[in-house]
């Protein structure tokens, strides 16, 4: 290994295990061995550096790297792999060694290789290493260690605002490709004319077995003198030669994959004329390199697969799944480490099939895996995908593709030789693939044994709320009595996918987020929670354009066909808006992420989900403290005061007159702001027909007014009528209940931060709804004194409640552009979680200091000893030290949860991201809690 390379710590028998090098011996995990083996097909890598987990999900390669120190390989060489690496997606970064330098070359964002018409060699960064360099531990802006290793293996790579140019998932290959082909679509107008947009994937196909080197030589000559190439016939062939070809590749392949659909519409000269113009003359940034640059030989199979989703999708209230989500959903429901190879998934609205691909692809690598990573046969990948792949679909298209992606899925996995001599594929449309109305399916499926039912039951099902005839009539022999939330169709297919499951089957479906945050569907999801073994809930709900086309708020739920039993609990793991996550590299998870739910909390509480996206700990203590006040509406009513929100004024409809209302002074809504009435914007009522319009009284003083907006802007009026709109709530009291009316309003004001912290833990609307606006339910269930004075807050209650509306609500809504996640931590907040954590603590232990505390690669540590002084004989400054035995000793929590708690002596030390979110108050406060607990678990 080069020494500029090891200065990185990329070093094979290092502290970082994660270094596996191309030409030795196959790592244990499976996806590990197959991404050892996709290196050596990618060809001049000399490592790949993983990024590991503990927790189930897949090994992730987070960088390749060449040892160049030899200049074995010149400058062209070096483009040329890039330019493969681009094109593969297998990794977001290149690192090269030379003899005094690392080149560091990002795969995540544009082609930086292709200059002008030729392809260059073009290092995004380039460190100049002497010989003799030791590690910066402590100045996070010197290159060394932005791009250390370390920084790599715990991802706090990502996290440095410095590195985010380094990715922009926009513009990486497999976005690129997509786009071009959807444009492509749209100009042949593929939406109206089938043939063409069929021909369109047939050319992508077919392009793809081109250039993975199926097709004898001069092949294409047969069908037109000349011809070298598919494009060829496109641009000089007629359509009966195009239909030749195609039939001649359907009878030898089978499968129904080459036909063109039969709609009526001919293919004419002229058509295709132009198709082949606008196909082939694609151009992506000015440079024309779709077709002849841009080489399906390294693009992987799901990209195309992601691709046909655009086409199966459309216009049918799904949305477009993401590979990162699949894969992440797979890795939950499938993990490589439980297959047995014999399991059979369903995929019950399979769309153009990227569950199904991806599930394929892990039994195939489950095979390989078995068998000395060989190449599989034919017949080994058709048995595997008759036994174990099924999916339904009521569009035809969409089946179709899903034929084709699978397709492509066995040509992956055979050498050119073999598709061209032996594959023949069999017809899964109509046999595994079923076109129709999934509850017709399942009607039909009464009566099938145990031996039929599912290991795996895996997808993302169209959100409309609309459940069709078949589907109620479906619910009705079953005699199922709670209905469906909002006809949600989504809900309907998770509620009868588990009966589909075998024993112990699992299922994950993703879901709208009203499964966890919605009032109306709390019946059921109870019922589900009941009838099934939830594992896990993946809550993606904080994060903003997670899929292609649309932006929903989703949830995926992960069960097992059983009925918990008594202590069983949901891990609900809440993903965060991350900048890796946005740029497509990885979703990062955080020991404040996972929260553990005991069954019976999740089924009684409903506000516990919201309490775990704010972040969780004690949130649920104080919620459940809070739940047990009187509320604000049951405050009011008892009081016998006029409440609720004011008029709506209509133009068509069931309306009325109001004279007492039209022509009186009237307050907009934006006008009620936080620091009261802007009088200057008082307007007067125009309209004279109403929907809603009320009595005169809900408008006259005394009132208190509170606008329905997460700040809750109130105001308080003496004298006078003020109308105001429905977005406004009012409280009017008699003329004699003014003092007690003005005393229920400083009380709201005094506390008006403790009541929008409320809001967001017991609220519909915040964080999950629109970002600011609240419902005038949001209003009703507020916890509220009995005496309307006494709050009685802890300091830490108090504390909590401070940080919900400081921190965290910005933090669910806008992810690494919160403050959170943009700032690094500084001395006065190191001081700040250090003086919360021994507060807590400290009425246990009454010697507990704060100590030392630094940043070091990315990461910082807060130290406590107990006593005056720490009894480590560390040198002055601890980084290097901690460096080495973090990772050493406790590399697994820093790659798994990023958090880590360890005891030196009569030390305890916090290492942490440097992110501010990991240092606030609300953190040491968690923090103490399970230090406390493990310090009481270890006798002290």
């Amino acid at each position: 290994m080069s020494t500029v390379l090891e200065t990185l710590h990329f070093t094979p028998t290092g502290l970082l295990p994660g270094l596996v090098a191309v030409g030795g011996e196959l790592p244990a995990r499976i996806e590990e061995q197959y991404a050892i083996w996709q290196a050596r097909d990618i060809g001049e890598i000399d490592y790949v550096f993983f990024r590991r987990f503990a927790d189930g999900r897949s090994s992730q390669p987070a960088a390749c790297v060449v040892d160049n120190s030899d200049d074995h390989l010149n400058e062209s060489q070096l483009a040329q792999l890039h330019g493969r690496l681009w094109l593969n997606g297998f990794s977001p970064l290149l690192y090269v060694g030379w003899q005094t330098r690392v080149d560091i070359l990002s795969c995540a964002r544009g082609p930086d290789f292709w200059k002008g018409s030729r392809i260059e060699y073009g290092p995004a960064e380039r460190i100049e290493i002497a010989k003799q360099i030791s590690f910066a531990l402590g100045d996070d802006d010197d290159k060394v260690s932005r791009f250390s290793a370390f920084r790599l293996s715990d991802g706090t790579f990502w996290d440095n605002p410095a590195n985010s140019g380094l990715a922009q998932s926009e513009k990486a290959a497999h976005q690129q490709l997509i786009r071009a082909v959807v444009e492509t679509d749209e100009e042949i107008d593929g939406h109206n004319q089938p043939v063409l947009r069929r021909l369109l994937l047939l050319t992508i196909l077919i392009k793809y077995l081109e250039d993975r080197g199926v097709f004898p030589k001069d092949w294409f000559q047969q069908f037109q003198p000349g011809a070298t190439s598919f494009f060829d016939l496109l641009r000089r062939g007629s359509p009966d030669t195009i239909r030749e070809l195609l039939g001649k590749l359907e009878r030898k392949f089978n499968g129904d994959v080459f036909e063109l659909p039969e709609t009526g519409q001919r293919l004419t000269v002229k058509a295709l004329r132009r198709f082949a113009d606008l196909v082939e003359g694609k151009t992506l940034g000015a440079q024309r390199y779709l077709w002849e640059q841009f080489s399906f030989r390294h693009i992987p199979v799901e990209v195309l697969s992601h691709l046909y989703q655009h086409f199966a999708q459309e216009g049918n209230g799904a949305v477009f799944t993401p590979p990162m989500v699949a894969t992440l959903m797979l890795d939950y429901v499938m993990p490589y480490k439980n297959l047995t190879g014999q399991e059979r998934v369903l995929d019950p609205t399979c769309g153009s099939g990227i569950f199904l691909v991806g599930a394929f692809r892990r039994l195939v690598h489950f095979w390989q895996s078995q068998n000395n990573w060989q190449q599989p046969e034919v017949a080994t990948l058709k048995r595997i995908l008759k036994q174990s792949i099924f999916g339904v679909e009521v569009q035809d298209e969409a089946v179709h593709l899903t034929a084709f992606s699978l397709a492509l899925a066995v040509c992956d996995a055979l050498q050119p030789n073999v598709i061209w001599r032996e594959l023949r594929f069999d017809k899964l449309v109509g046999a595994n693939l079923r076109i129709g109305d999934l509850s017709e399916w399942l009607e039909s499926r009464k009566g099938t044994t145990k031996h039929d039912r599912f290991n795996i039951v895996v997808g993302n099902p169209p959100f409309m709320s609309k459940l069709n005839e078949a589907a109620s009539l479906l619910r009705r022999q079953q005699k199922r009595s709670a209905a469906i939330p909002d006809k949600q169709m989504a809900y309907f297919i998770l509620e009868q996918s588990i009966a589909l499951l075998a024993e112990n089957g699992r299922l994950c479906l993703i879901q709208p987020h009203g499964f966890l945050y919605n009032e109306k569907a709390r019946s059921f999801q109870q019922s589900f929670l009941g009838a099934s073994s939830t594992e896990a809930i993946l809550d993606f709900t904080s994060i903003r354009q997670l899929y292609d086309g649309a932006d929903p708020k989703t949830v995926a739920v992960l069960s097992t066909a059983r009925k918990p039993e008594g202590n069983h609990r949901i891990l609900h793991l809440t993903f965060r808006r991350t900048f890796s996550v946005k740029e497509r590299i990885a979703f990062e998870l955080d020991h404040y992420d996972r929260h553990f739910v005991p069954q019976a909390t999740a089924q009684k509480y409903p506000w516990t989900w919201r309490a775990n996206l704010l972040g969780g700990g004690r949130l649920f203590n104080l919620a459940a403290r809070m739940a047990g006040m009187t509320t604000l509406r049951k405050f009011v009513d008892g009081n016998k005061w006029d409440y609720g929100e004011g008029y709506i004024a209509a133009l068509t409809g069931k309306r009325e007159l109001a004279p007492w209302l039209t022509g009186q002074p009237s307050l907009p809504t934006e006008a009620l702001t936080d620091t009261g009435i802007d009088h200057s914007r008082i307007e007067v009522v125009k309209a004279k027909r109403f929907r809603s319009c009320y009595t005169p009284k809900r408008y006259t003083a005394p009132i208190v007014m509170i606008r329905e907006n997460e700040s809750l802007p109130c105001a308080f009026r003496r004298r006078g009528f003020l109308a105001y709109k429905d977005k406004i709530v009012g409280v009017h009291a008699d003329k004699s209940d003014e003092e007690k009316l003005e005393q229920f309003y400083h009380s709201f004001i005094a506390n008006r931060d403790i009541l929008r912290a409320f809001c967001l833990l017991f609220g519909t609307q915040a964080l999950t709804g629109k970002s600011t606006a609240i419902l005038k339910r949001d209003l009703d269930v507020l916890p509220w004194p009995h005496d309307g004075v006494s709050w009685d807050l802890s300091i830490w209650e108090k504390t909590l409640c401070a940080e919900l509306v400081e921190y965290m609500a910005d933090y669910v809504r806008l992810g690494q552009n919160s403050v959170l996640l943009k700032t690094q931590v500084r001395p006065p907040e190191f001081l700040r979680y250090a003086e919360t954590f021994c507060s807590l603590l400290g009425s246990v232990y009454e010697n507990i200091r704060p100590n030392r505390s630094g940043i070091f690669g990315g990461l910082a540590y807060q130290a406590f000893c107990f006593g005056d002084t720490a009894t480590l004989d560390w040198p002055g400054d601890w980084a290097e030290t901690l460096q080495g035995l973090v990772f050493a000793k406790h590399g697994d929590a820093l790659r798994t949860v990023r958090i880590l708690r360890f005891y030196e002596g009569n030390t305890i030390i916090m290492v942490k991201p440097d992110r501010l979110r990991y240092w606030i108050p609300s953190t040491a406060i968690r923090d103490a809690d399970e230090t406390l607990v493990d310090l009481q678990g270890q006798g002290y």
